[in-house]
C-alpha cells in the first residue's frame, strides 16, 4: 500500500497526537495543525489524500474551512469530527460535502474504518447542496446523536429509510426534515395516512418529490405486497418514500403485522427517535420553541417550578403532548409569567407543593434514583456506585461543553490536568494514551 499525505486540523494536542499515530499505523504520512488557518495555509502549499478535520476550532469553525475547499472546487475527501453531535452540524457537514462525520469521544476503530473507506480508490464524493429550508429538530441530548447522523445520511441521498420512535415523538416533522434538507425540496411531499390508504395507485405515482407513509403496519398485507414490489423496482422516475412506525419493527415483522421484504426495502436506512422522557434536558428550549410558535406579541416566561415539573413529568404523549400542555399554559397565563397553577392538574402535581417545587436537579436525580434503588439486591448500586454514576454523566457532560478538550475542561473547573486524566480514564470517557 502506498503511504498517502494526511492532512489533521485538531487543536486538542494530545487528540492530533492520537490520530497522527493511529494514520501513521496505517502506514500514511500525517501533518498535524492546531488551527483553521494553519489547516488553509497547508492546503494551499501542499498535496494530501484526504483531510480530518475537527468543527470546534480555535480561530474558525470546520464547517467554514469545508465550505471554503468545496467553494473552491477542491473535492478532497474530509472527515468530520465533532463534540456537538447537533442536527444543524450533521446536515451542514452532509451538505457541504463531508465524506465521513464522527463524533467524540472517537472510536479509534470506528476512525481507521472512516479513513479507510476514504482513501479507498473510486471514491465519489459529493457537490455541496444548495440551502434550504430552516425546518430541523429542537433538542441536543446525548440519545439524539443517531438521530442527527441518520437524518443528515438521509439528506444526501434519495433511497428509502424507516423512522421509528413512540407516538408523538416526532417522526413527521423529521419526515419533513429529510425532505427540506434534500435533493427533492423543491418537489412536493404528499403524507398518506396508511390506515386511510384503499388503492395501491395512491403510492404508486411518478415524478420527483418525497412520499411518506404514516405507520406504515397499518397498510394492508395486499398493499405492502405491492409497495414491497414498486420500491425494488427501478428508483428513477417515482417518488423517494420515507416511512414511520411507532413500535419495533422487528417484533411488528415477526407478529405479521410488517411484510419481511417491506422492512428490507425500507429499512437499509433506520432513523430512531428517542421518547421525550429519556432527553428532559431539550424541554426548558422545546417550550420556549412552541410558545413562540403562538404568534403572541411576547413570548411568556417560564418559572423555575414550572420548569422543574415539566422536566418531572413523564411525558407519555411525548413532544406532542408538550406542545399542548404548553399552550394550554400560555393561554391560562394570559401572557404573563407561567406558573405551576397555569399547567393542566396532572403535570403540576409531579413537583408535590407548589411552595416547595424541587428544583430541576433534585427532580431529575430524584426520578433516577428511584429507579436505581428498585433494582434487585444484586444489580443495585451502593452509594460509592451512585456518587460514580453522577460523577460520570456530570464529567462526561462538562467534557461535551468544552469540545472533549481536557485541556480546556481543566483550565475552565481549576483541576490539575494529570487528575482530571485520571478521571476521564477510570469512568471510560478517554483511553490511556499509551
Amino acid at each position: 500500500m502506498t503511504a498517502r499525505p494526511i492532512l489533521i486540523i485538531e487543536d486538542e494536542h494530545a487528540l492530533g497526537t492520537a490520530l497522527s499515530f493511529l494514520v501513521r499505523r496505517m502506514g500514511h504520512l500525517p501533518t498535524l495543525v492546531a488551527s483553521a488557518t494553519a489547516g488553509l495555509n497547508a492546503l494551499g502549499k501542499n498535496s494530501f489524500a484526504a483531510v480530518v478535520l475537527d468543527i470546534g476550532l480555535p480561530d474558525m469553525s470546520g464547517l467554514e474551512v469545508l465550505e471554503r475547499l468545496r467553494r473552491s472546487g477542491n473535492l478532497l475527501p474530509v472527515l468530520v469530527i465533532t463534540a456537538h453531535a447537533t442536527l444543524d452540524h450533521a446536515i451542514h457537514s452532509q451538505k457541504s460535502g463531508a465524506s465521513g462525520y464522527l463524533t467524540k469521544p472517537l472510536d479509534l476503530r470506528q476512525f481507521e474504518q472512516a479513513l479507510g473507506a476514504m482513501l479507498a480508490p473510486g471514491l465519489h464524493v459529493e457537490e455541496p447542496l444548495p440551502a434550504s429550508s430552516p425546518v430541523t429538530l429542537i433538542g441536543a441530548a446525548p440519545c439524539l446523536r443517531e438521530t442527527f447522523l441518520g437524518i443528515a445520511r438521509a439528506c444526501a441521498g434519495d433511497f428509502p429509510a424507516l423512522i421509528t420512535g413512540p407516538s408523538g415523538a416526532g417522526k413527521s416533522l423529521t419526515a419533513a426534515v429529510i425532505h427540506a434538507h434534500s435533493r427533492q425540496s423543491g418537489e412536493a411531499m404528499d403524507v398518506l395516512v396508511c390506515s386511510c390508504v384503499k388503492d395501491a395507485m395512491e403510492f404508486e405515482r411518478p415524478g420527483g418529490g418525497t412520499l411518506v407513509l404514516d405507520e406504515v403496519t397499518e397498510l394492508a398485507a395486499d398493499l405492502q405486497a405491492r409497495l414491497a414490489a414498486w420500491l425494488a423496482g427501478p428508483p428513477s422516475g417515482h417518488a423517494r418514500v420515507l416511512a414511520t412506525i411507532a413500535r419495533d419493527p422487528r417484533e411488528a415483522v415477526r407478529d405479521g403485522a410488517l411484510r419481511e421484504d417491506l422492512y428490507y426495502a425500507l429499512s437499509t436506512l433506520t432513523i430512531p427517535l428517542p421518547p421525550l422522557c429519556e432527553r428532559s434536558g431539550d424541554i426548558p428550549a422545546l417550550s420556549m420553541f412552541f410558545a413562540g410558535l403562538r404568534g403572541d406579541s411576547s413570548a411568556p416566561q417560564f418559572t423555575p417550578p414550572v420548569l422543574a415539573a415539566l422536566q418531572a413529568y413523564p411525558w407519555p404523549g411525548n413532544v406532542r403532548e408538550l406542545r399542548h400542555v404548553v399552550d394550554y399554559a400560555a393561554t391560562m397565563s394570559g401572557g404573563g409569567p407561567i406558573f405551576l397553577g397555569h399547567l393542566p392538574a396532572h403535570v403540576a402535581a409531579v413537583s408535590g407543593n407548589g411552595d416547595a417545587a424541587p428544583g430541576e436537579l433534585e427532580a431529575v436525580i430524584a426520578r433516577w434514583l428511584d429507579a436505581g434503588l428498585a433494582l434487585p439486591e444484586g444489580q443495585r448500586p451502593d452509594y460509592e456506585g451512585f456518587l460514580e454514576q453522577i460523577e460520570t454523566v456530570m464529567t462526561r457532560h462538562l467534557l461535551e461543553r468544552h469540545d472533549q478538550k481536557p485541556t480546556r475542561l481543566a483550565a475552565a473547573l481549576r483541576i490539575h490536568r494529570a487528575t482530571l486524566r485520571q478521571k476521564l480514564r477510570r469512568f471510560g470517557l478517554q483511553r490511556d494514551e499509551s
